[in-house]
């Protein structure tokens, strides 16, 4: 039974999903022979006010990356601001994805040993983060950027060093991340009384997002041992069983490995195309925003379509930067078609 507390949280959604572009508005965008031409589409649209505040002949991608972003930011937190109980511990925790997102950027820069300052974060107020991320900029390498989550919900990620050592590869620790994050957003939906449309959505991005993990890492050619203990630790459709098969096997054998799930046509299509963690990444989010589009459609009155929508916010941010940052960058139209998630 849905509590008032849900039903006004639902129906608060359905406000704000209005909001956000249709699929025509982004393809419209996709085809644009230049920034202008999106700038006049998006004057129609929330991003208006702060474009509107850029003189013309600063505006470039990397300027709407940050007003796209600051957008979604803005759109996660309003919803948990205004939930109450175990839904705001879900909620609180759900959009702990920012910060975890935040913490990946600059762990790839140290892995890289290239700069990175607080601006080229998504931004994230302090009054959302407990995250220290002037500090974790600063840091002189990985293991200081680490040993300064020590007195955070990150502080395991110090039982990992001795793993990205020997390996020299940042998804050792990316991985333990989104094992950390999906385990803290599961146990919270035990908590929520109308429960299945959540548990679906988060169960079945977790189990796309261990394919992408354990894939990228067999790519790779990393020992099957360390793929499987680096697998997140939470199982919906994808068993721990199938992993660890998937995990020993060859890539060309995911399809059947994965037979019987919901997920091995999608490995067909994976591995069709050329073994890249770009092309990875794009086919499995593809799924979890199609996955999300048919729960906005099918969980009209259910907790499940909050989640939804705030993946079909993630959707829209993400391929506004990618539209923006491929016409600066020249890129084909096909070339871009490809890295959109429509």
């Amino acid at each position: 039974m849905r509590s008032p507390s849900t039903i006004y949280l639902v129906t608060r959604t359905h406000g704000l999903r209005t909001h956000l572009l249709s699929s025509e508005n982004v393809k419209t965008m996709a085809k644009s022979r230049n920034i202008s031409e999106i700038v006049d589409l998006l004057m129609r649209s929330d991003y208006a006010s702060e474009i509107g505040k850029l003189p013309s002949d600063e505006i470039d991608s990397v300027r709407l990356e940050k007003i796209f972003l600051n957008k979604l930011t803005e759109r996660f937190f309003i919803l948990a601001r205004n939930a109450g109980g175990k839904a705001r511990d879900f909620l609180d925790a759900y959009v702990k994805r920012i910060e975890v997102e935040n913490i990946k950027r600059v762990l790839r820069a140290k892995h890289a040993q290239e700069k990175i300052e607080e601006h080229n974060l998504i931004p994230l107020r302090r009054e959302y983060t407990l995250i220290n991320f002037p500090a974790l900029t600063e840091a002189k390498n990985v293991e200081e950027m680490v040993s300064l989550l020590r007195e955070t919900v990150y502080a395991p990620l110090n039982e990992r060093l001795d793993n990205y050592k020997r390996v020299e590869l940042s998804i050792i620790l990316e991985s333990f991340l989104e094992g950390i994050y999906f385990g803290r957003v599961w146990e919270r939906i035990k908590g929520l009384d109308n429960r299945q449309g959540p548990k679906r959505l988060v169960g079945e991005e977790s189990d796309l997002r261990n394919l992408q993990l354990m894939l990228s890492m067999k790519m790779r050619n990393i020992a099957p041992t360390l793929i499987e203990e680096m697998s997140i630790p939470t199982f919906y459709r994808l068993r721990k069983e199938r992993l660890t098969e998937l995990a020993r096997g060859r890539l060309e054998d995911a399809p059947g490995i994965l037979a019987g799930t919901p997920y091995n046509k999608i490995m067909e299509e994976v591995i069709k195309t050329p073994n890249s963690a770009i092309n990875l990444e794009t086919v499995l989010s593809r799924r979890i925003y199609q996955n999300a589009s048919f729960a906005l459609r099918n969980l009209f009155l259910e907790f499940g379509y909050i989640v939804a929508y705030l993946l079909l916010c993630e959707r829209e941010a993400k391929n506004l930067v990618t539209i923006t940052t491929a016409i600066d960058l020249k890129f084909s139209e096909e070339d871009l078609q490809r890295r959109l998630f429509l």
